[in-house]
């Protein structure tokens, strides 16, 4: 293995990692019996812990991976997408072969499950491999929809939690792991799956984009696919 495919190797598990471990509390929280006093304290306390030491890892490789690529000059997050910006044949070819697969609706879990592409409107995006990816290509793209209608709603304060921690800021330092996106403006991007979900759904609506005009697929439908004797949709 060449010394840049070992870096990609690396940050590709940093990043399948880090979505797992985001992953991981809301799963726990679906086992526990709210009839089970004793179960409820122990994850409770369990889980506040591993909130703040997970926090604290996420800021800790997203310093790491920064480096890496920096270094490097490699990101295979984004080294296999592919976008239909602007052009339909080539919108249509993607769209195709998304449809070989089965697609997912905003409105179903998607925990321990992985990207691989999503249509949006005239949007069509695969070869993703992470959340975070897909999430900021759907800001990318509501705020080249209206720019000034975006900056707008993200301002709303229906983004600013009860802990007061907002989701979208200017100032990066107000985010516990910030991405830049467009409008001089940061996102929050230290969440799970279900959550940028959940506010790509909050988003659409702000927009009066129908849930319907979105579609996810997934990493392991592709991957069964392909698989010898699997039978095509």
């Amino acid at each position: 293995m060449t010394n840049e495919a070992k870096i990609k190797s690396i940050l590709d598990t940093l990043n399948e990692v880090g979505e797992e471990l985001l992953a991981l509390p809301e799963d726990m929280l679906l086992s526990i019996d709210p009839r089970d006093n004793e179960s409820i304290t122990t994850r409770s306390a369990f889980l506040k812990d591993y909130n703040i030491q997970l926090e604290q890892y996420s800021a800790s490789v997203t310093r790491i991976t920064t480096l890496l690529k920096n270094f490097f000059d490699v990101d295979p997050e984004q080294e296999d997408e592919e976008s239909s910006i602007g052009e339909n044949t080539h919108r249509d070819r993607i769209v195709q072969e998304l449809d070989r697969n089965e697609s997912h609706s905003l409105d179903e879990p998607f925990t321990f499950k992985r990207p691989y592409g999503f249509i949006l409107n005239d949007r069509a995006y695969k070869g993703l491999k992470t959340w975070k990816n897909l999430y900021l290509h759907v800001l990318n793209y509501l705020y080249e929809s209206n720019p000034s209608r975006f900056v707008t709603v993200t301002q709303e304060k229906k983004w600013i939690s009860r802990r007061d921690n907002p989701t979208f800021s200017a100032n990066p330092s107000d985010l516990r792991v910030a991405a830049p996106i467009p409008g001089d403006l940061h996102a929050e991007v230290n969440l799970c799956a279900n959550d940028m979900v959940k506010n790509i759904k909050k988003l659409l609506a702000s927009y009066d984009i129908p849930l319907s005009a979105m579609k996810i697929y997934l990493r392991e439908d592709r991957d069964a696919a392909a698989e010898p004797g699997h039978s095509p949709r």
